[in-house]
């Protein structure tokens, strides 16, 4: 009875033990698993994932357009784009390459870029071939002004014209002469001498040397120039370069005077305005004119000069006809036969 009885509290004892272990076991599983929740709840939470700026398109931008704010936008990317822009301010103003759909990246190569924009508007950028003796000994550099003037030999057969020389565009900005430009200029005098002196401390001044050979080679090879011309000289340009002699005259940039284009008629075009469109005594001007064109005798002889009128050719004189021998009066004798009568001259 007594064993029953000891057996008996053992095992409640044991029932006891059990029971509070398994609450244990049950309140650390349940702090284990609310954790996560509270530390994910608290201000110790793991910082966003950084984005990077970059101006994209704001609506379809058209090739050939100039950006305006309302063209772009900045985005936040989670990626950083190669060459692209962070901020809108250098943008503002350029010129695009090409279509651009909403939401793309810009990039410079999508911008023009260039020679394009250091002429000015309404002027265009036309190229001359040039050679030494035209060009002022190869001394003119990217940035000069230069007159430009025209000779005629009178051998053309484009027009019946004396010989002359007349200035043809005066006061003409030079954009490029040979390799080098106004965005890429040679080194000057001074920049040369400069880096032959650094190169000497260096040890390199026969590279510098060599470089400064090329580059004054380079201009004595040059064989093109690229003048801004106004839009309503460029036919005069090309007219006068096909068919006589262009010279590049260096002069100072300081020297602004021009000719007064008032003083002289105009030129007449190859098409005519319909009849109507004008008003009287009114011309064409700008990109109309330059639509109309020019005439290359008209370039040569002005408007109300006359064509010149070169001798005829000598031909040989024919010989004179012979006189024709004085006529002799007849004479005249009747016969009479019978009762006939008959008159015979001789």
């Amino acid at each position: 009875m007594n064993l029953t009885k000891i057996l008996a509290g053992l095992l409640l004892v044991l029932a006891l033990a059990l029971g509070l272990g398994a609450l244990l076991l049950g309140r650390q599983t349940a702090n284990r698993t609310v954790a996560p929740v509270t530390e994910a709840s608290g201000t110790s939470a793991s910082p966003p994932a950084p984005t990077h700026a970059v101006v994209v398109a704001a609506k379809p931008i058209a090739a050939g357009q100039r950006l305006v704010a309302d063209d772009i936008k900045i985005a936040q990317l989670p990626v950083a784009v190669a060459s692209s822009f962070s901020t809108t301010d250098a943008l503002l103003g350029r010129t695009t390459t090409m279509a651009l759909v909403p939401d793309a990246p810009l990039f410079e190569q999508q911008l023009i870029s260039g020679l394009a924009l250091q002429v000015e508007p309404g002027q265009r950028a036309v190229s001359v071939g040039i050679r030494e003796a035209m060009a002022a000994g190869h001394h003119v550099r990217p940035g000069d002004f230069v007159d430009v003037f025209f000779t005629l030999d009178g051998k053309t057969d484009a027009a019946e014209v004396d010989s002359q020389t007349r200035l043809l565009l005066a006061r003409t900005r030079v954009l490029a002469y040979g390799a080098a430009s106004v965005e890429n200029p040679p080194p000057t005098l001074a920049q040369r001498q400069q880096e032959e002196q650094e190169a000497a401390k260096t040890g390199s001044s026969a590279n510098a040397a060599r470089r400064n050979t090329q580059d004054a080679q380079a201009a004595r090879n040059a064989a093109t120039a690229v003048l801004a011309v106004p839009l309503q000289d460029v036919e005069r340009l090309t007219l006068a370069e096909k068919y006589g002699q262009l010279s590049l005259a260096l002069r100072h940039p300081d020297d602004s005077r021009v000719p007064d284009p008032a003083l002289f008629a105009a030129l007449p075009t190859v098409l005519q305005p319909v009849a109507g469109k004008l008003a009287k005594g009114e011309q064409l001007q700008d990109m109309d004119r330059s639509f109309a064109g020019l005439r290359f005798k008209d370039l040569a002889t002005g408007a109300d000069s006359k064509p010149v009128r070169r001798p005829p050719a000598v031909t040989q004189a024919k010989a004179p006809a012979a006189p024709a021998a004085p006529a002799v009066p007849l004479r005249t004798v009747e016969v009479y036969q019978g009762a006939s009568a008959q008159t015979v001259r001789y």
